[in-house]
């Protein structure tokens, strides 16, 4: 009996530890392909969430009403009123009539040279000069005649930046 146990249930036992072995790093292989898999799809869908985010916040930027309330006066190319050379705008241009000059808050908002901006009761305008850094939601539009500009005066006023 003795005999049996030893030639026979010895290598049965010995072989199915053998394949006892193979079968658990086979699973341990499949276990880290698994993991291999969530970590790639966790990734991914972070990566999806950043993406909703970006594109929300697009949206919200988009949509926002181009159309605000902005504090409107008129200036002149003179030395009180402009850096020291009063005929050349920020813009590096000459300045003239149906240019303006907008705050530097605006201008980090989009509003940036060569842009056409739309002034409720007095037309388009394109935009041509920075007005000093203490200024802020406020455009200047350029007028040659001094008179003309103090009569203009300050104004709140719905001004619009085109897509155009």
């Amino acid at each position: 009996m003795r005999i049996i146990l030893n030639y026979t249930l010895t290598p049965i036992l010995c072989a199915a530890m053998v394949i006892m072995a193979v079968v658990t790093v086979v699973k341990q292989q499949e276990i880290d392909v698994l993991r291999h898999k969530l970590e790639l799809a966790e990734q991914t869908s972070e990566a999806r969430k950043q993406m909703v985010e970006e594109v929300r916040l697009l949206q919200k930027a988009a949509s926002a009403p181009p159309v605000r309330t902005v504090t409107v006066t008129a200036y002149n190319p003179t030395n009180n009123q402009c850096d020291e050379d009063p005929l050349i705008a920020a813009s590096m241009r000459k300045v003239r009539s149906g240019t303006i000059a907008v705050s530097r808050d605006l201008f980090n908002q989009g509003w940036v040279f060569g842009r056409k901006v739309r002034i409720e009761g007095l037309g388009i305008f394109e935009i041509n000069d920075l007005m000093n850094k203490r200024f802020t939601k406020r455009i200047d539009i350029f007028m040659w005649d001094e008179d003309q500009a103090r009569q203009f005066g300050k104004k709140n006023i719905k001004a619009a930046l085109l897509q155009i």
